[in-house]
This record gives C-alpha cells, structure tokens and sequence, in this order.
C-alpha cells in the first residue's frame, strides 16, 4: 500500500512529524487530492492510452511526478478509501473482513463504518489550521445505532465541510441500468415470488375437485406479504441509497443526474472561500464508476464509448479546479495528487458494451 505510506510520510514531513521540527506557516502548502473511482491504471494517456484524452491529468504528470509502482490497499472501494484516509492497512480500523465478504458498505442505512477515533489525514491537517473538505463519494459509512446520528460522518473525521453522496455511486442510482445491488439475490428472489403466484392457479385443481379447501385469502395474503418484505428494500434502492447531502442536510433524495456539475461547483467554490488561508481539499470523483453518469456535453467524445466518454468529462473537471488554481494564485504553492481508489471495473458491461477498464 505505498499509496497511503507516501501520503502519510509527506504530511508527516511537511508538519514536523519526521524531525519533531515545524515549517513556517508561510511555507506549509495548499493541498487538493483528485480521487478517481475504479479507473484503471491503463486509462490515461499519461501511462499509454491512445483511445482517451485526458490533457489535464497529463499536465499533472509531465509537471510532476508519475508514481508507477504505487499501489491501492484493497481491490474495492471502502476498505481501499479506509487506507487512503487513514495511512494504514484496512484491517486495523476494522475496515475489512475474512475472505472478502462485505469489504463494501451496501447501504446507507446500514451500522458500520471507519471509526471516529481513527486519525485521519483531515484530522492532522485542521489541527494545523487548515480549513478541510470533502466534495464527492464518501463510502465510510454514516450512521450507528440510529439513521440521525451520524457518528461516521466525514464531520466527525475533521471535514469541516462534506457535501456528496455518503454511500456512492450505482446503477441503481438511475433509472432503467440493470440493478447493480445484490442483482443475483434479487434474481431469485423474483423468481420465488412468480412461484408463490402460481399457487393460487395448481391449487385450483384440488378446488375443483373438492380434495382441500385453501381460502383465497390466504395465499394472495402470503403472496403479497412476501413480495413487500423484499420489494420495500430493493425496490427502493434509489431512494434509500442514492443521496446527495450538504454536511448533515440531504439535498436530493434521490439524487439527479446532474450531481458532478454540482460537485464542481462545489469544489470551486471552496477553493475561492479559502484561497487566503490555508485548504485541503478532497475531491472524489463520482467518475468512472458505473452507471457512468456523463453530461451530455461529452457523450460520444471519446472513441471508448460511454467509458472513454466519463473519463474525459472527469479529466476536463480536473482541468477546471487545476483552471481555478492558476486564477488565484495558488498554483506555485498547491500540492495536487491524482490517483484511483482501486483497480478497473473489468466487470462492468451492458449490452455488450464494456464499461470498465
């Protein structure tokens, strides 16, 4: 996980953790981190992808560094970003689980997540005095015992201000993808309810023939019961997990599709509030994660399809807060990192069409 060490390790140097000594105030730097969501190392230009363009994060690149042994913790989101956030291994702050079971968090509603006494590199910097913030996907979890109280909240890890979705992105965020969320489960589970609604009709044999009497009742009952104690969790998936907040107020529920435009705007607006102190800001990109959620701007951009067309929407989102930086003044004294989660979501495809690396 050299990833989160290099992280770590550079946050320790720049506030004195290395040699117990502090560099002026003066000195300490702006930090954006740029975080992609399952975008594959092979998907940039800058390490050899001719079917994309991505100017932006190439203009990271060639001014900076390319760290190409540096390596995600985890293969999937939560336990990867748990690393990230935290600079060590997933499993100590109980973000990760024998035989890859539940690694990710599959609802908003549900209890778990990164602990609140973990130390954060948000945490580090706000008590150096930076103003910290998170614009986009969280996926730490959010609440306990109750749905309002949070306690896993990027607030309580040192975000001064959150606004994003506290789960992440799916295809069951929009309407008519194939459903993403335990699709296999819920495949039988359709299944199952046909069956049940088939009783009614083979019971109508034994009826006839005055072997039984089943009231009606009963099994349309039955029928319907079983129906709404699975449909009222999967059939709303959208809504219960599709939501875009504002620190503690949701916004949208479900959320739209426009919500990256207001992510950038977002991300801007911080950059301009802060410019005369001292900011981290992490942006996590709803980018490149299925249902890839493209402006219509980009779609049919690139020659990759609708991925290649997600990734460039994101690399021109880089561009605008990279735009930002250089109207403010800040360029010569803002560290930006640019990376990915986890790996490409080779998985991913509909209709035959790949949607991921």
């Amino acid at each position: 996980m050299y990833r989160n060490c290099w992280l770590s390790l550079l946050l320790c140097y720049l506030f004195g953790g290395l040699r117990g000594t502090f560099v002026t105030r003066n000195a300490r730097p702006n930090i954006v981190l740029l975080m992609a969501d399952d975008l594959g190392v092979g998907d940039l230009c800058c390490y050899g992808n001719n079917t994309v363009s991505t100017p932006n994060v190439d203009r990271l690149a060639s001014a900076g560094v390319r760290l190409t042994q540096h390596l995600a913790a985890a293969s999937v989101g939560t336990p990867s970003r748990a690393a990230f956030l935290t600079g060590q291994y997933p499993i100590r702050s109980g973000m990760a689980s024998p035989s890859n079971l539940n690694r990710a968090l599959p609802w908003v509603g549900g209890s778990g997540g990164l602990p609140a006494n973990e130390t954060t590199f948000a945490k580090l910097l706000q008590h150096q005095g930076y103003r910290t913030g998170l614009i986009g996907k969280w996926h730490q979890g959010l609440s306990c015992a109750s749905r309002d109280d949070h306690c896993y909240h990027p607030l309580n890890h040192r975000f001064n201000y959150f606004y994003g979705l506290p789960l992440g992105l799916l295809s069951d965020c929009t309407a008519f993808e194939m459903p993403e969320l335990h699709h296999r489960l819920r495949v039988q589970l359709w299944v199952a309810t046909a069956a049940i609604g088939l009783i009614p009709l083979l019971l109508l044999v034994p009826k006839l023939a005055h072997w039984l009497a089943i009231p009606w009742k009963v099994i349309v009952t039955f029928a319907l019961l079983f129906f709404a104690s699975w449909y009222s969790s999967y059939g709303f998936t959208r809504r219960w997990n599709c939501v875009l907040m504002r620190n503690h107020e949701i916004l949208q529920q479900p959320m739209r599709k426009t919500v990256s435009t207001f992510m950038l705007k977002e991300a801007l607006s911080f950059i301009n509030r802060y410019k005369r102190g001292h900011f981290l800001l992490f942006v996590s990109f709803l980018h490149v994660r299925t249902p890839l959620i493209t402006r219509e701007k980009f779609v049919g951009h690139s020659k990759y399809g609708r991925y290649g067309d997600n990734i460039e929407e994101m690399d021109w989102m880089v561009g605008k807060i990279l735009e930002s930086l250089d109207q403010e003044r800040l360029a010569t004294h803002t560290l930006v990192y640019f990376t990915s989660d986890n790996r490409g979501h080779l998985e991913a495809q509909a209709s035959g069409a790949q949607l991921g690396s």
